[in-house]
């Protein structure tokens, strides 16, 4: 039985990122949260030569539900709260061995939404060259268990084209933005179908598949 779990997506990984830095490992974690748990979910990255780098975020994304308690974390700081879409915040210079950081710290008490949480990352001296660290919770936590391990969607995040991979027949992919609005409609015809997203902009949409035992939603981050 296939399971997803794009905390291990390796990585799936490697999206454009800053010539200054670089991830240690990842910049996506995916998991389904422990309800009443307080749990970190921390990022690092790294300088890259031998000049000192000063990182800077801003988060772009933030559909965490307020009734939630966490904050988000960076390398020399905390901002107090799961910060809302446009905060802005600079590391302390990363050298050497030293590592920059961003981590989420969360606990949704008893909540089960779907959220997810997005910082843009940067060298403040290269604003425009940057990266996207994405927390993708409870993604699979509402969806049948039967289809939920059973189909994932690789890679993710996604670039130009992802994959859905199946062991029941699927039916139709509709693509929805993260208001929900339709933009995109494919026919499926067999268990394993390619979609285009190239053409999509960035951020984080839903990939709602219908099948044969039903639907399951899945996110993807379109980079």
């Amino acid at each position: 039985m296939k399971t997803l779990l794009l905390a291990a997506c390796t990585l799936i990984g490697s999206a454009a990122i800053a010539q200054t830095f670089t991830w240690e490992t990842t910049n996506t974690v995916e998991t389904n949260l422990a309800q009443n748990q307080t749990i970190q979910y921390p990022l690092y990255l790294n300088a890259v030569g031998n000049d000192s780098v000063t990182l800077a975020i801003e988060v772009i994304y933030n559909d965490v539900p307020q009734s939630w308690d966490g904050m988000v974390c960076i390398y020399g700081q905390c901002l107090g709260s799961i910060s809302p879409v446009g905060t802005q915040a600079t590391m302390l210079p990363i050298y050497g061995a030293t590592q920059g950081m961003v981590r989420l710290t969360v606990n949704p008490f008893n909540g089960n939404e779907v959220a997810t949480l997005q910082v843009y990352v940067y060298d403040v001296n290269f604003p425009n060259d940057g990266d996207t660290a994405t927390w993708m919770l409870n993604t699979t936590l509402n969806t049948p268990e039967l289809m939920a391990s059973e189909i994932s969607i690789a890679p993710n995040p996604v670039q130009d084209q992802f994959t859905i991979d199946s062991d029941y027949e699927l039916n139709q992919a509709q693509i929805m933005d993260a208001t929900g609005r339709i933009v995109r409609a494919v026919e499926l015809t067999n268990a394993q179908q390619t979609i285009n997203v190239a053409d999509l902009p960035k951020g984080v949409y839903t990939a709602r598949l219908v099948g044969e035992v039903g639907t399951v939603d899945k996110r993807f981050v379109k980079l």
